[in-house]
């Protein structure tokens, strides 16, 4: 029996060691999405001179913060279920919803660039 109450409280302290991590990729998230916010400035040009597509500005810049809580809230709840339903490692779940977020930015990114006609 003692078998099991320490192997529950490894699984329940590899769960919360990975707490950390979870908040790191929540603070680039927020980073990642102010990035693309400040950066739909670049229609700031748009006019006679320039042509804007405001249709994929506007995806690009208000689609990126939903798309991001959303790979953070999956990326989260799994990450803490891993260790607690398999005794697995959590990282490489964190790993990989990290660069989910990285994907999603990069694209955001350049759809705001190829709207704001800035290629």
């Amino acid at each position: 029996m003692t078998v099991r109450i320490a192997d529950r409280r490894r699984r329940l302290g590899r769960a919360l060691g990975v707490l950390p991590g979870v908040v790191l990729h929540l603070l680039a998230s927020v980073a990642a999405w102010t990035f693309v916010q400040v950066n739909g400035l670049m229609v700031a040009g748009c006019g006679s001179d320039r042509s804007c597509d405001f249709v994929l500005t506007d995806a690009a810049v208000n689609g990126v913060q939903p798309a991001l809580i959303v790979v953070w809230a999956i990326t989260t709840a799994l990450a803490i279920a891993r260790p607690l339903a398999w005794g697995r490692s959590p990282w490489p779940v964190l790993g990989a919803g990290i660069g989910v977020s990285a994907v999603l930015t990069v694209a955001a990114y350049m759809v705001l660039r190829a709207g704001a006609g800035v290629f």
